[in-house]
């Protein structure tokens, strides 16, 4: 919903009171709000959608008839720059497909080196051709479509607030305000799903972390939600898919009351820091199991988690 998430913001500071003086928040509301503006442009980055007061469902792409709901034409189809539909060919509309989620479209992770996504744009903000881009350019690419470089037209669906935050969140990660993707893990043409973790995580501080932060929903050994159709626990989808669960905890789950789960004090490199001790701890699949889910956990030797294999 489009205003879900005032209520993660509201859940986010209460859980972080406990361990934070109360006056550190009452006496930054600039900062939170700028703090929660960012997460929600990194939600809306990842589905839009479940973020908005409108009943959006996308096209569905396995089937010949135009069956979604909502968008310009009330059908789950959004338009491009030339104004004629654009075909859900399986991105749903969503910015994190069509870039990827390390925002460099072909040349990252969902590329054609890696994990070669049909959908996947040429370029995304993180692309070298991109890196001068302004905040104004990426907001008219966005509200108005760019034929050039395929982006739909989002501003028919999306208020100019929301596209300046996801906007901002973008830039904010391209510029290193955020945790930077190659920070976080190495693009890999060996690894399955295209990524190694980056050295440096620390698995005891991510296990505090995670009881702190995690626990309380996912339960302590992280299978109380399991996720994908019940496919994957939570440890299990961070060792496929280390790099979405950062980018997770870094902004919160669309359409859900899982805010940010970091602390606004915390620089980019701490935060960065954060993530990779979580990953590192979550790569133990002793302490946290595939429990219920019906895939098959990452085996020995994988080399996604690096080291923090356990």
């Amino acid at each position: 919903m489009r205003y879900v998430w005032y209520l993660c913001l509201v859940l986010f500071i209460s859980g972080l009171t406990a361990c934070s003086p109360i006056q550190d928040f009452f006496f930054a509301a600039e900062p939170v709000v700028e703090f929660e503006r960012q997460a929600l442009g990194g939600r809306l980055f990842d589905m839009w959608y479940d973020e908005i007061e409108e009943n959006f469902v996308p096209d569905d792409p396995d089937t010949l008839r135009i069956d979604g709901h909502g968008g310009p034409h009330g059908n789950g189809t959004l338009n491009g720059a030339d104004g004629e539909p654009v075909e859900n060919t399986g991105h749903d509309y969503r910015l994190k497909n069509l870039f990827g989620w390390d925002m460099r479209g072909d040349a990252g992770i969902y590329g054609r080196d890696h994990q070669a996504k049909p959908w996947v744009l040429q370029t995304g903000p993180l692309s070298p051709q991109h890196g001068g881009a302004t905040r104004g350019f990426w907001i008219a690419a966005v509200t108005n479509g760019d034929q050039e470089l395929g982006i739909p037209v989002y501003g028919d669906v999306l208020l100019p607030g929301e596209i300046e935050a996801l906007v901002d969140f973008m830039l904010a990660v391209r510029d290193g305000q955020l945790p930077h993707p190659d920070d976080l893990y190495a693009l890999s043409t060996e690894a399955p799903k295209g990524f190694i973790l980056a050295p440096g995580g620390d698995a005891a501080r991510g296990r505090q972390f995670y009881a702190a932060q995690c626990a309380e929903c996912h339960g302590d050994d992280a299978t109380k939600i399991i996720f994908d159709n019940g496919e994957q626990s939570l440890g299990q989808h961070a060792r496929h898919y280390g790099y979405a669960i950062a980018m997770i905890s870094l902004s919160g789950e669309p359409g859900s009351e899982m805010g940010a789960e970091l602390s606004l004090n915390l620089t980019a490199a701490k935060q960065t820091a954060t993530l990779l001790d979580l990953l590192a701890a979550l790569c133990d699949r002793e302490r946290y199991p595939r429990g219920a889910g019906t895939d098959p956990d990452v085996p020995d030797g994988d080399p996604r988690c690096r080291e923090y294999l356990r």
